[in-house]
């Protein structure tokens, strides 16, 4: 069985080839979002039950529309039984996408919700700092008290409340022990 990675790799090599980097990035992450929104479906397409052809001209008429390589390459999912790893599939492609426009996600966990000022502060402060493009995705955990945790190209900044009293805590049991 090929790994995940190895199909992103290949469809990404198809669509430089071809100039679509963009037009299949946005065709595999509708199929994505289908086959999350419809998990029968993906189970429909990997049933050996259903003659191949017909699960065939169900991807045909589902994604009609879309690139050929991209009907091809879900094809090839069908017919290897490897529907349900569409994700990883895609999440390779997504991932050789941004290196190659230069584009970043970053995770912002935050103890309260930030307004829309802040996040536009925040994307142009990582942005001056990367000199990506960031895309910046915001959740709540008010267990952190205060501050936020930020993640951005495998590094991670913790300026939480918590992480601080955590550190003092700590520091404190070293010194008393």
């Amino acid at each position: 069985m090929i790994a995940p990675e190895e199909y992103g790799k290949a469809l990404w090599a198809l669509a430089e080839a071809c100039g679509g980097q963009e037009r299949y990035l946005q065709n595999l992450e509708q199929m994505e979002q289908a086959f999350r929104a419809n998990p029968r479906y993906a189970g429909l397409l990997d049933t050996p039950a259903v003659p191949k052809e017909e699960r065939f001209a169900l991807i045909d008429r589902a994604f009609a529309g879309a690139e050929p390589d991209c009907l091809n390459f879900l094809k090839l999912l069908c017919e290897r039984h490897a529907i349900y790893r569409i994700g990883a599939c895609v999440s390779e492609y997504r991932k050789l996408y941004y290196e190659a426009n230069g584009i970043s996600r970053a995770l912002c966990v935050s103890a309260v919700p930030l307004s829309q000022e802040q996040k536009d502060s925040l994307v142009r402060l990582l942005q001056e700092r990367t000199g990506k493009t960031i895309l910046l995705e915001c959740r709540t955990d008010p267990s952190l008290i205060g501050g936020m945790v930020l993640r951005v190209d495998g590094k991670q900044l913790d300026g939480s409340v918590r992480a601080r009293l955590e550190s003092f805590r700590s520091r404190v049991s070293d010194v008393i022990l």
